[in-house]
């Protein structure tokens, strides 16, 4: 009978304590995991993959671990199961991940700031193209280079506007390669211009001077700044806004180049009432001797062909106004202008051409 009672108490002992382990059987930790995944995905959406890589990559490991761990745990005898090495894992998952999204967070903002940057230099280079170096005759090439610049730059903004660094990043590197082309081109072209300048402005000053001892006037056309200024008695009265050849850079070589000659000349002859089809016209004396010699030499050096010709009908003339470089190589004014100038001048008024008078941009 004790024997008996003794088994009866075991048995309950034994069935209590089942029970009580039932009832405090360890749990999955779910929340915890659910909150490392979140704090995973947050991560990612901070682009921790980009700018917290290793750090991601570490939570997701442990991430992984937790659930394997899990995995594995519920494949045990249910009073057998152990939790704990799980919710260590997907507690270190979220710590690591947030840490990961924190320094997304401040290396984005930091890329951010740098594309800012890059962008702002950009922008600055192409402002040039529209104060500084807008008159340079670029060619086709760089022409179109720079439409393309603008319209990328307009992208850019674009995407800054909607957060997509992934764009930026993309786009910059191939714009800032483009208008570092565009400026080096320009930069050059103004350089050719500037070894020039010191000769220009002994040119121009000694035609001032002999205007001012003669009392007569004189035109100055600076063929950078597109103007034509009216010099009477040596002092400068007017100037006036003027298009040139739609090849302006350098001095004219020959005849169809579409360049605006350089140098001393005067008008020959006034044409007006029909005598132009350019509503009024001042011919220069362009070739002049001081042309032929040159371009003779430039033939026997090979700079031109051998059947070029020099060219000639070199006016300033009306009809302008049309906001670029259009003429064969003459000088055009708006019609109102032309109308002053043509009055201010006779035949045989000195005419001087210069590429510039100041190094571009620079002022004098």
């Amino acid at each position: 009978m004790k024997l008996k009672r003794l088994f009866l108490a075991i048995m309950a002992l034994i069935i209590l304590t089942v029970v009580l382990r039932v009832i405090f059987l360890p749990k999955p930790p779910v929340q915890v995991l659910e909150a490392a995944r979140e704090k995973i995905s947050q991560a990612e959406k901070q682009k921790a993959g980009a700018y917290a890589t290793r750090q991601l990559q570490q939570a997701t490991a442990h991430y992984d671990s937790a659930m394997t761990g899990w995995t594995q745990q519920n494949r045990r005898f249910l009073l057998l199961r152990n939790f704990k090495t799980v919710e260590q894992h997907a507690q270190k998952a979220a710590q690591i991940a947030e840490q990961a999204a924190n320094t997304a967070s401040q290396a984005a903002k930091k890329a951010l700031n740098a594309y800012l940057h890059r962008l702002a230099s950009v922008e600055n280079q192409l402002r040039q193209f529209d104060t500084q170096f807008k008159h340079l005759p670029l060619g086709k090439e760089e022409v179109k280079l720079l439409a393309s610049s603008k319209l990328v730059q307009q992208e850019l903004n674009n995407a800054l506007a909607q957060d997509n660094l992934e764009a930026l990043e993309k786009r910059l590197d191939k714009l800032e390669k483009d208008t570092r082309q565009l400026s080096e081109r320009a930069k050059k072209l103004v350089a050719e211009l500037e070894q020039e300048i010191p000769q220009w402005n002994r040119l121009v000053n000694q035609a001032i001077e002999e205007s001012k001892r003669k009392g007569t006037a004189l035109l100055v056309v600076e063929k950078y700044e597109r103007k034509c200024t009216i010099y009477k008695a040596g002092k400068a009265v007017a100037s006036y806004k003027v298009e040139l050849g739609a090849n302006w850079m350098g001095d004219k070589l020959k005849a169809g180049d579409k360049t605006t000659p350089e140098g001393h000349y005067k008008v020959v002859r006034k044409k007006k009432n029909g005598q132009t089809r350019y509503y009024k016209a001042l011919l220069l004396d362009y070739p002049n001797e001081e042309d032929k010699k040159r371009f003779k030499q430039n033939k026997a050096n090979g700079l031109i062909p051998a059947n070029a010709s020099i060219g000639n009908l070199i006016e300033i003339h009306g009809d302008g106004g049309k906001g670029i470089d259009w003429t064969d190589g003459c000088i055009a004014l708006e019609n109102k202008d032309m109308d002053k100038i043509f009055d201010a001048v006779v035949e045989n008024t000195p005419v001087v051409i210069v590429g510039a008078l100041t190094v571009p941009g620079k002022g004098k």
